[in-house]
């Protein structure tokens, strides 16, 4: 029983570890990404969005893509009738992406729409380079 306790608590840490570590708090996202000087990356999204549920179970999951936010962005998902960001940051939209220095300052133009993978990916890998 023990041992299947453990393979059940080792196997959910893999799944935790398999995803992005996304906040909920514009706020507080701000405060980290200034701790650890890496830029934002604000997904604004609703439940109802098709193309949002896509980008989570398609893009946001791809074994390339979640692991060069986590490592490059201080990621944060908000929802669009409800969230913290700033005014500018707001978006009409969904899903949006904007990238974003921990005062606001757009490091990239703001993204609109589900995209594929590598197209996400490059423009990720963009928004990185505009920072440093």
């Amino acid at each position: 029983m023990q041992k299947i306790l453990l393979l059940t608590a080792l196997f959910t840490l893999s799944l935790v570890a398999n995803e992005i570590k996304w906040l909920d708090s514009y706020k507080e996202a701000a405060i980290v990404a200034k701790a650890q000087n890496k830029p934002m990356l604000l997904f604004i999204n609703k439940a109802t969005c098709g193309a949002c549920q896509t980008m989570k179970e398609v893009v946001f999951a791809d074994k390339i893509i979640y692991p060069y936010i986590n490592e490059h962005f201080v990621p944060v998902a908000l929802d669009i009738n409800k969230n913290d960001a700033p005014k500018d940051l707001q978006a009409e939209v969904t899903p949006t992406f904007h990238f974003v220095k921990y005062d606001g300052t757009k490091i990239r133009e703001t993204l609109i729409g589900g995209k594929t993978g590598n197209f996400y990916l490059n423009i990720l890998k963009e928004a990185v380079a505009n920072y440093k």
